[in-house]
């Protein structure tokens, strides 16, 4: 490839839609997403029911993960999520197998290769990983939808466990937290969401490590929080835009000039 190619291929956008699990997402229609896609966690059970999976999935939730274990194999050997598969290697103390497919990589292992962000990472979340996994995979246009950071901490439907982690007594008939009320069901083991003590804080993270690689790399980087007009969301990190006009926007013919860092249209 000439000096000339190569340059041109660097400038081109590439989408990405990273998939909270947020309740702003209510009645959202997934298969209408055109783009690459990464979804998280215990969203598979929606994805079974309406027959669609997202290019990649991710979950480093060491509980999430362990209690789930066997829905998550299902999702892998059935070759669900296309392009891979992001997790903890705490599911390898319930699955081992999994550390020979060829489509699982481990946050642990990337967080000990030099040069890779996720190593400064201090604190993260499923979704925050998400989202810097997407800018290590080289997409540069992300819209991020159903990231509300807005959690009822404790449901009447939990009970609070002698190890710290909670358990769902009796599957919630409204959740306020998720996008489906039975996100969460009768025996699920979870960590408390610890919105500002976690959650907040690894987006602020993210937000200072992501600058820092798109300025060291000179790498153009768009990135939007879709969500609902009350909801504040990832707004707070990220430009916002109404969940509503998800979608609206095409750019099918735009492309980055990787020196100037501004959106050119093509003749």
């Amino acid at each position: 490839m000439s000096e000339q190619e190569n340059q041109k291929q660097e400038g081109i956008v590439r989408k990405c839609t990273v998939i909270g699990n947020g309740a702003t997402l209510k009645g959202f229609d997934f298969k209408k997403i055109k783009e690459e896609t990464i979804g998280l966690t215990m969203a598979i059970r929606h994805w079974y029911d309406i027959d669609w999976f997202p290019t990649f999935y991710v979950n480093v939730d060491p509980v999430v993960l362990k209690h789930h274990h066997k829905l998550i194999r299902k999702m892998i050997d059935e070759e669900r999520c296309e392009k891979g598969y992001l997790l903890s290697k705490e599911i390898l103390k319930v699955e081992p197998d999994l550390e020979k497919n060829d489509k699982v990589i481990f946050l642990e292992d990337m967080q000990v290769m030099r040069g890779n962000p996720l190593q400064y990472l201090i604190e993260w979340c499923s979704g925050s990983v998400a989202v810097m996994f997407a800018v290590i995979l080289g997409f540069n246009d992300l819209q991020l939808i159903g990231f509300d950071c807005k959690y009822t901490e404790i449901l009447p439907e939990t009970e609070i466990l002698d190890n710290g982690s909670l358990r769902i007594t009796k599957t919630p008939k409204s959740n306020p937290n998720y996008f489906i009320d039975d996100y969460q069901q009768e025996g699920d083991l979870y960590n408390k969401p610890r919105v500002d003590g976690v959650h907040k804080k690894s987006w602020e993270h993210l937000v200072f490590i992501v600058t820092g690689f798109v300025h060291m790399n000179r790498f153009p980087m768009m990135i939007h929080a879709f969500t609902k007009d009350d909801v504040e969301g990832l707004t707070k990190f990220f430009p916002k835009k109404n969940i509503d006009d998800y979608g609206i926007e095409e750019l099918p013919s735009r492309e980055y000039d990787p020196i100037s860092e501004n959106v050119i249209d093509e003749e």
